[in-house]
C-alpha cells in the first residue's frame, strides 16, 4: 500500500459514500471514534486559559459578569441565558449543545460499535493517549519575497533581519529592500508598515470600507435572494433589512466583535473543528476574530483576514473569510451558510458583494481552497478553474496561501474596474 494522503471526503467518495457529504461523521477510528467526535473533543478539552474568549455577552452585547461556553469562545451574562448564576458545573451554548448531542448520537449508533466501539471503554481517551496529530502544520512556508531565501536574524538589526508587510504579509529581507527596491530602513519601524503604494491604498480602502460599517444590497441582489425564495416556495421577509458588512477583529468595535462571534457558529454549522496540532486550538474562531498568538507562544498568526457577513436583520446568515494579499492575490478560505437558509441566494450574493469589493481594489487574482466535493459548486456557479502549481506561484510572488490539507486550490481572475 501507497502511504499517501487523502481527504476524509476523497476517502468517503472512494468508499462509493460521496453522496452523504458528511465525512467526518462517517469515518471511523480502529476503535469506533468518528471523525467529528474526535475533533469535537480535543476542542472541548482545551484549557479556558490557553484560548481567547469573547470580552462581550453573545446575547445583549455588553461586558461585565460574563462566563464562557466550555467549548467556544461565546461568552454570556447568567440572567441572559435563564441562569440565576454562573455555573458551577460545565456549560454550553445552544450551538454547542446541539453539536454534543449529536457527538452522543454518534458514539451510540451501529456504525461505531462495528467499528470497534467498546461500551464502558473512553475509545477518544485511548487516542489522545497516542497523541495522534490532527491538522499538522505545514513548515514549508516563509521567505524573502525578493531573494527567494528563507535565513533571517532578527537578533540583532543587520542585512538578514526580516519585515513582513501588515496587509500583503511578505516577508522581506532589510538588506534585498535596500539593494533591490532602494528601501533604506535603519530600524525595524513602530506600527504598521507596507511594501508598497498598493498595500497602504489597499489598507486605507479597506479600513474606510469597515468604519462605513453595514451596507443595503443593491436591488439586483435583493432580486437574487427574491428569486431564490420563490423558486423554493417560500416568501421573502421584505419588512427585515438585508445588509452586508466587512469586519477586521484587530480593529473590531463592541459591534463588529459581536458580527464576528455570531460568524463562528455559523461556520461551524458547516466545518468541524480545525485543531492546530501543537496547541490544541480550534483554528475557526481564531481566524474568524483575526487573532495573533499570545506573546511567546506558537501558533498560527490570522491579524490579517477579514470576514465579510450577510445579515437578515441583526442575524449573521451567511460569513466569508477574506484575505487580501495586496493588489496581487486575495483569498477566500472559509465561507458559510446557516444550515436553515442555504439554497436562498444569501452566499451567491455575499460572493458578489467581495467581488465588488476586490474590483473597487483591483486585486488581479481571487483564490480559494476547495474540498473535493465542492469544487464543482465553485466552477460552474462561480467562474473558479483549477490552476496549475507554478502558475499559482507566479501570482503570488512569495505570498502564501492559507493551508488546508485535503482542498485544492482554484483561480479565478478578477474582473477588471469599468471604465
Amino acid at each position: 500500500m501507497r502511504n499517501i494522503q487523502v481527504s476524509p471526503s476523497a476517502f468517503e467518495a472512494h468508499a462509493g459514500e460521496g453522496s452523504r457529504r458528511k465525512p467526518y461523521d462517517n469515518i471511523y477510528t480502529s476503535n469506533g471514534v468518528s471523525l467529528h467526535e474526535l475533533s469535537m473533543r480535543i476542542s472541548k478539552d482545551m484549557q479556558l486559559s490557553e484560548r481567547e474568549t469573547d470580552d462581550l455577552c453573545r446575547e445583549c452585547g455588553l461586558g461585565g459578569d460574563i462566563f464562557p461556553c466550555k467549548m467556544c469562545p461565546r461568552s454570556f451574562h447568567p440572567a441572559c441565558v435563564g441562569l440565576p448564576g454562573v455555573p458551577s458545573e460545565e456549560w454550553f451554548c445552544d450551538n454547542c449543545t446541539i453539536l454534543v448531542q449529536k457527538e452522543k448520537a454518534l458514539a451510540a449508533n451501529k456504525n461505531a460499535k462495528a467499528a470497534g466501539r467498546q461500551a464502558g471503554v473512553d475509545s477518544i481517551e485511548q487516542i489522545l493517549k497516542r497523541a495522534i496529530r490532527i491538522v499538522p502544520i505545514c513548515d514549508d512556508l516563509g521567505g524573502c519575497a525578493l531573494c527567494k531565501k528563507k535565513d533571517f536574524n532578527n537578533s540583532v538589526f543587520d542585512e538578514r533581519t526580516v519585515i513582513l508587510c501588515d496587509q500583503c504579509e511578505k516577508e522581506y529581507h532589510v538588506g534585498c529592500l535596500r539593494s533591490e527596491w532602494q528601501v533604506d530602513l535603519k530600524e525595524l519601524p513602530e506600527g504598521e508598515w507596507f511594501c508598497c503604494d498598493s498595500c497602504s491604498e489597499i489598507r486605507s480602502s479597506l479600513d474606510k470600507m469597515i468604519s462605513e460599517g453595514a451596507q443595503p444590497l443593491s436591488e439586483s441582489d435583493l432580486d437574487i435572494i427574491r428569486k431564490k425564495h420563490e423558486s423554493k416556495g417560500l416568501i421573502m421577509d421584505t419588512d427585515t433589512e438585508i445588509r452586508w458588512q466587512l469586519v477586521a477583529g484587530r480593529s473590531a468595535t463592541a459591534d463588529g466583535n459581536s458580527l464576528l462571534s455570531s460568524a463562528v457558529p455559523v461556520i461551524h454549522q458547516s466545518f468541524d473543528p480545525i485543531i492546530e496540532a501543537h496547541t490544541g486550538r480550534d483554528l475557526i474562531p481564531e481566524m474568524v476574530h483575526g487573532r495573533r498568538p499570545k506573546e511567546g507562544m506558537p501558533g498560527q498568526d490570522y491579524s490579517g483576514m477579514y470576514c465579510a457577513v450577510l445579515t437578515v436583520g441583526s442575524n449573521v446568515v451567511s460569513a466569508a473569510l477574506l484575505r487580501v494579499m495586496g493588489g496581487d492575490v486575495a483569498e477566500l478560505p472559509l465561507v458559510a451558510t446557516s444550515m436553515d437558509l442555504q439554497g436562498l441566494g444569501y452566499f451567491q450574493v455575499l460572493f458578489s458583494c467581495i467581488e465588488r469589493l476586490l474590483v473597487s481594489l483591483k486585486v488581479k487574482h481571487f483564490m480559494l481552497p476547495a474540498a473535493h466535493e465542492a469544487e464543482a459548486i465553485w466552477m460552474k456557479k462561480f467562474g473558479f478553474s483549477k490552476i496549475p502549481q507554478d502558475q499559482m506561484e507566479a501570482y503570488l510572488n512569495g505570498g502564501h496561501l492559507t493551508v488546508f490539507h485535503g482542498t485544492l486550490n482554484l483561480y479565478k481572475a478578477v474582473p477588471l474596474p469599468e471604465s
